[in-house]
This record gives C-alpha cells, structure tokens and sequence, in this order.
C-alpha cells in the first residue's frame, strides 16, 4: 500500500470533533498522570529506613581486539570527590569492594594507549556492577592531554564522524523514550524517531529503510504491531512497542550511512543492537504496568561458574486495560515477550554465547470495540495474529596476537495472520445489539510466513598495514505468503492513478481476480566480503568490498566500500566514506502480485564528509553527504498490487551534532539536520519529495542527576513538515448502486504540498531508592506536555465525508520496578 494514500491537508473550516484512536489512548494516559505523581511522592517521603549497604564494582580492561590489558591503572572517583584506585590483574579485571552507594566515575589508563572515562556508574547495594573498559592505542605522544569518553570507543572506530555509539544507561533512560530502546534514540545524526510509534527514519529515508541487528543476528520483528492491514498511518508506521524490556540492551551503535562491507540488505542506515550478558551476582526484578507485569533475572546461571544468565518474561494486555478504564473502543492488543541470554567464558580464548527471542502478539478490533467507537466513526474490524521467534549460537575465538573469528548460526521463524473486515458495509451506522449490526467480517485475510536457517562467519586480524577482515553469510530461507480476498469490496481512500471498475468511479473497488495472490519460494542467500584498513600515525583507510546473491533478484551484486580518517590533532578528525549500498524488497512487496516476483534490489550510492572536534567537555560533529538511489519500488496500485523498479533519486543534506558527555552531574545534547531530497517514478508526473523528508530538524535536550536518587531531563524537538498529498472529497459516490450515502477521498497528486511544522517538549523524571529488603526504581516520562497538535495525522470518515485532524494531548509513560539482590 502507498504510504502517502491517506496522507492529506486539512481544507478551511474542517472542525475537530472527532478523535482518533491515538489520541483517545492519550486522553486515557493522561487520567493516570496524577496517580502517578502522588505515587512518586509518597516513594520520595517514605520514612522506610533505608539499608545504608555497599555495593561492589568488577572493572575489565582489555584493547579494542578484546585482549586483556593488565596493568591498568583505575581510578574510581565519587561524587563528593573521595577516589579509591585499582590495577588491573593479569585477566584484565580489579575488583573494588564497599563502595557507597551512589554514582561514579570510572577513568582508566595505561601507557601507550589513550585514557578512558566513562562518566556514569551506579553502584547499587549488594551487588557486584561489572564494567567494561575498552582502550585504544594512542597515535600521538602527548596522551596524557587525551582523554576520551567510553561510549566513543566502542563505535567503529575506522567508519565516519558520524558513527555513534548510545550505552545502556542512556537507553534505559532517555528523555521520551518511556525505557523503549526504539525510542531513545533522539539526538543522533540525521534521526527522527515517531512519536506513538516505535520507530524512526534517518535522512529522508523510511523506517523500514533501517537495518536492524540483535547481537549480529538478522532479526526485523523487534516491535509489536507493526500492522499489515488496517489504516494507512498504522500500516506505514513500523510498529508501536519494542520486543525489549528497558535495561535488557547492552548498546546500541549506530550509523546513518557508509558503514562497513560487512553488512547489506537495507540501506537507509544501521543499528545493531547488544542483548547486555548477565551480571556476576544475582538480581531479580518486578516491572508493574498498568497493562501487565515484567519479570527479569539477571545474574549466574547455576549450571557452569563461567555462565552468566539475563532472562525477562511479560505480557501486557492492553484490552482488559482499557476496559477498566472505559475505552474499549480501541480493541484487544496483547503481546508476550520471552528473551534468554547466556554468556559461557570457557577459557580465555574461548566464549559461548546462547540466544533466545520469542514474541508472540494478537490484537483483535470486534463489533462490541465498533459499537463503543464515538459516533460510530471507526467501523474497521481487525484479528491478527503472529509468533516470531529466533534462536542464535555465537562462539568467539581469539587467536594469535589480535585475531578474532566469530561464527553464528541461527534459526529465525515467524508466522502472521492478519484478517480485515468492516461493520455497516452498505447500511447506515446506526446503534443496534450487538447481535444485530451488519457485518462483513474477513474481507480480506494476509497469511505472512518466513523461515530462515542460517550462518555467519567473521574473522579479522592484524598485519602489516593495520587490520584485514573478511566473512561469509548464508541463509536457506523457506517464505509463503498469501492474500485473499472475499469479494468485491470497495475502497473510499484512493489514489487517482489507481484502477478503478470505471473511469469516473468515484472510489475503488477490490476484486478477487485482481487482488488475490500468492508467493511461495525458497532460496538459498549468501554473500562474503573482504576489507583492508590501512593504519599510519595519523590517518587510517580502509578499503572493502561486499558481494551477495538474494535468489530472488537476478545474478550476484558487488558494493565497493570505502572509508578514510585523517586526525589533524588528538582533538580533531576529517572523515570521508564513500560507497554501493543494496537493498532488497520487501517479501510483502514481492507477494502482492505475481508480476511482482522479479522486483531488483534498490541501490544506493553514497559519499560523505565530516569533521568531528572535541574542545573542553564538549564535541561536535559534522557531516555532509549526497547519495543517488536507483531501481526504487514505486508505490503499488492498491487494486492489482503491481509495483516496478521505475523510481529514482537523489538525497543531500548535513548533519551537526553537540554533545556534552556527563560530568559533574550533567549532559546536554543540540542536533541539526538539513535534508533535501527527491524522486521521480518516471510516468510522466515529474520529482516529488519523499513521505519521511523533512527539510529541516533541530533537537535539543539535557539530563541532570541531581543525586544519587533524583534526575531530570528534557528534550525539545522541531521539524518541518513533511509532504503530503492534496485530495478531492466526493459525496453520494454509490448512487448508482442505490447504496447509502457515502463519501470517498481521492489524492490528485503525488507530495506537492506540505503538512504544517511540527514541535514537541518531553519531560522525564526518574527516582531510586532502598526500600526495605529491595531497590525501588520509577520513572514519569511526559511526551508533549504542553499538548502541541501532530501536524499530520488526519481522520476520514466516508459516512460523513468529515476530514479531521488529530488533537495532541500530553502522553505520560510510567514505569515502577522493584529489584532485589543477593
């Protein structure tokens, strides 16, 4: 389906009177918002004497080739300034004992490489807290000046300046973020993350543009509710909940284009995700939801000395949720989340690594949901269904000096069965019995079904020019897909150019012969790459290349990579990326018609200049780029499915990016992005911008930790508006069916117009504190508080021909969890 199909303008003197969906979920958050505070201040006042117990810190020190590096001087430094210091043993490790409470921070050197900090540790009371310090070679003499914030180590380090890398504590406790990884990814270069979505775009492109990987596994179902059928808005809006439970992700480091040869099969940019390793001593957690519960185990496995295990289980029902609360309008969405990690050190050239993903959902919209709809408004019904699952083995083996090979293999499944249907197809929408009111239940049904086995390989190693990589990836991936429709049903949203039963029509019918079909295949993947980086004392470049065949898409392709550095000071380095990008299509868009089997993989090739400089507490970055896009999917016809690969592109822009990495209690973050860019699917309607360009985006946002206990923060966002369509409405359009009056909206162009600029204001507040035998850990994250309307999202009713726009409401996320160790 066309993302911009029910994109629109609101027209002079269309009123607001009805509410969407989304923004009754809003109005019902809100009412929890006082509960909430009264809740966080009777924590806060609480006169249960606190366990005034200590905690511990287990530091690992080891080279960015994971080689141990004994010796290293830590220092760990409280908030009051009272430091304790350490050496690491010959394994890399120090552990330092009872220490207070509270927050600290962690600075680790050695001679010859560059000093690292890393600003933020909690120490929680009994409990070993391990900390990861990564170190890398210093290039210059004067390294006692270099110091360099942990998280900046851990990004690739040959890539451009643009490359990021976001720690857990950021993830888990982002401002708007609600402890949802997806959504705590503002402030990165050329990102905008949704906002009742679980989502986001990067430099124009889709959030379905974006590769996703968890501990280097394929794996694209990472949000609930990614719909297939239903509007168009929830359709195209990648999904509403995450898979993981806050604090489950190690890291998430990101790049918005020119990453290494190692990866392909989307090209709008990278995000790899790593599931945390269990802690060295045991703690449980209990999350309350008003939706559900959360439970979480993190610690030794009990089976081998050498194994750490973190598992989280919960289930969220939202639709006896909104019972209680009396907006059952909205449907019964239910989703479980099932995720086991185990770490095995099994000696120190040896890890064995276990990984376990399983998610099923159901969401269901019936009759009883239409009835309790305002003004009968939404009549769609929905079921759907879906088990994904995934389970991957990764063995990691160091050899010689700096080598390292990793092997994966995994098996990814997921089925999903989606079933669409409507109340009041050709009547009235009138208050009846449940029993009474006319339905056509199962229209349309979308049978969605993957299986994939597969292996990857990687292996790198030093030599005399600096650092050699190379790897394979092979997949046998089983795919049947089905759409079936149960006669004709007409459709009052559409696009002109759509097929319709006559040339006047003043909607669009879906017919059997025309709509359903069915894609079954089987095909053996496999690509390998190969890189060279080039080292010297101030400059580094790294030379690759990339071949995959998909079995779908004709022959093998070949994406030349590229990447240099030049580091003018220790404080100041020019990068430069260039390089071939391929993405394949969509199984769905492969499935929706069989003229579509044979769709190529879209390419893009990309170039890039950045400058990153550090000066004080502060850096900044800044990176311009010009990508070309050839062989883009055109939006489908709705009726036929048929899609081509006729579109083209180009995409410029820059990003800038300020950061102040915590210290002395706070961080800060500005970003900018300018992005211009433009297609044209060649039938004779000339360039339009894309649905997700947005020409300009600033964010602005801090967090302060006023204590231990306490800390605040905010974040700001603005962006211009996106482009939309502009529309005819049209009244009575089945007269000369004799069926009642019904309305249709008909887009007329392709994103010629725009929707109005869009703001926002989040505010978060997060609280932990001992409570007796356990640790209590709140947090009140506000999106919207000052209630700024969404600029594009719009409501069409075909009963009443009315088009209104969605009110904006303050969004209040709570989260309470109870965590225990031993």
């Amino acid at each position: 389906m066309n993302p911009r199909r029910y994109q629109s303008f609101t027209p002079p003197g269309i009123g607001s009177e009805a509410t969407s969906y989304s923004s009754r979920l809003l109005s019902m958050l809100h009412r929890t918002l006082t509960c909430a505070c009264l809740t966080l201040c009777a924590l806060a006042t609480s006169t249960i004497n606190a366990y005034a117990d200590t905690g511990d810190l287990l530091v690992t020190v080891t080279s960015v080739e994971n080689r141990p590096l004994t010796g290293s001087t830590i220092t760990i430094e409280s908030r009051a300034g009272d430091e304790q210091k350490a050496v690491a043993d010959s394994s890399g490790r120090a552990m330092i004992r009872n220490l207070q409470v509270g927050l600290y921070r962690v600075t680790t050197e050695l001679q010859g490489f560059v000093r690292v900090v890393e600003p933020s540790v909690r120490v929680v009371r009994g409990k070993i807290v391990p900390v990861e310090m990564v170190l890398r070679r210093s290039r210059y003499e004067a390294i006692e000046e270099i110091v360099v914030v942990a998280e900046a180590i851990r990004r690739d380090a040959y890539g451009s300046v643009a490359s990021t890398y976001v720690d857990r504590e950021h993830l888990r406790t982002a401002t708007g973020g609600g402890g949802d990884v997806l959504r705590a990814l503002d402030g990165l270069p050329g990102l905008v993350s949704g906002g009742e979505f679980s989502n986001f775009t990067v430099r124009g492109r889709g959030p379905r543009d974006n590769l996703i990987l968890v501990d280097d596994f394929p794996f694209d179902k990472v949000v609930h509710f990614d719909d297939s059928l239903g509007e168009q808005d929830d359709i195209s809006g990648g999904g509403r909940y995450s898979i993981f439970a806050p604090n489950l992700i190690e890291g998430a480091e990101f790049s918005p284009g020119g990453w290494s040869a190692a990866y392909g099969g989307r090209n709008g940019s990278l995000l790899k995700l790593d599931v945390a390793k269990g802690n060295p001593s045991p703690s449980a957690s209990l999350r309350l939801d008003l939706a559900g519960t959360e439970l979480v185990y993190d610690g030794p496995s009990g089976l081998h000395d050498e194994t750490s295990l973190i598992a989280t289980a919960r289930r969220f029902d939202f639709g006896r949720f909104f019972e209680t609360i009396g907006e059952e309008d909205i449907g019964s969405p239910v989703m479980t989340d099932l995720i086991l990690k185990t770490h095995t050190r099994i000696n120190p050239a040896n890890e064995f690594e276990f990984l376990l993903l399983y998610t099923p959902e159901d969401s269901e919209r019936t009759v009883a949901n239409v009835l309790h709809s305002v003004d009968l408004e939404d009549r769609e019904l929905l079921n759907t269904e879906q088990d994904s699952a995934l389970v991957g083995v990764t063995w990691t083996r160091l050899f010689g000096k700096d080598g390292t090979w990793e092997n994966r293999a995994y098996f990814r499944d997921s089925e999903k069965t989606s079933r669409e249907g409507e109340a009041f197809p050709f009547s009235e929408p009138v208050l009846l019995p449940e029993d009474q009111v006319p339905t056509r239940e199962d229209i349309l049904t979308l049978k969605e079904a993957e299986t994939e086995i597969g292996f990857r390989s990687d292996l790198s190693l030093g030599n005399r020019w600096g650092l050699f990589g190379a790897g394979v990836r092979m997949a046998d991936l089983d795919l049947e897909f089905e759409t079936v429709l149960d006669g004709d049903w007409i459709r009052y949203e559409y696009d002109a150019g759509d097929h319709r039963p006559a040339p006047m029509a003043r909607c669009s019918v879906l017919t059997p012969p025309l709509t359903t079909s069915a894609f079954v295949r089987s095909e053996f993947q496999y690509a390998a790459y190969a890189e060279q980086v080039f080292e010297a004392p101030r400059w580094d470049i790294r030379v690759g290349a990339r071949y995959e065949h998909d079995g779908f898409s004709a022959g093998g392709r070949v994406s030349p990579r590229l990447s240099a550095n030049f580091g003018i000071s220790p404080t100041t380095r020019f990068s430069a990326t260039a390089g071939t990008f391929y993405q394949s299509p969509r199984f769905l868009d492969r499935a929706r018609a069989p003229e579509n089997a044979g769709l190529r993989n879209t390419r893009l090739d990309h170039v890039s200049l950045g400058l990153g400089r550090e000066f004080g507490r502060w850096n900044v970055l800044v990176e311009a780029y010009y990508q070309r896009l050839n062989d883009l999917i055109t939006d489908s016809d709705a009726v036929t499915g048929v899609a081509t690969n006729a579109g083209e592109g180009t995409a410029y822009g820059v990003d800038v990016v300020l950061n102040r990495p915590f210290h002395n209690g706070w961080s800060a973050n500005a970003v900018y992005s300018y992005n211009d860019a433009k297609r044209n699917d060649n039938d004779g309607d000339g360039k339009y911008a894309p649905d997700y360009n947005h020409r300009h985006i600033f964010g602005l946002g801090a967090r302060w930790e006023i204590n231990e206990r306490w800390q605040v923060g905010f974040r700001w966002k603005y962006a211009t508006g996106r482009p939309r369509d502009a529309y005819l409405l049209h009244s009575d359009v089945l007269a000369s069916l004799g069926g009642p009056l019904r309305y249709s909206q008909e887009f007329i162009n392709n994103n010629s117009l725009s929707w109005d600029d869009f703001h926002t204001l989040h505010l978060r507040v997060d609280y932990r504190r001992p409570v007796g035998p356990v640790d209590l850990v709140a947090f009140l994250d506000i999106l919207n508080i000052y209630a700024s309307p969404p600029s594009d999202v719009l409501e069409f009713n075909p009963a009443t021909g009315s088009v209104v726009p969605d009110d904006g409401e303050p969004f209040p996320l709570i989260g309470i969890r109870f965590e225990k160790t031993w």
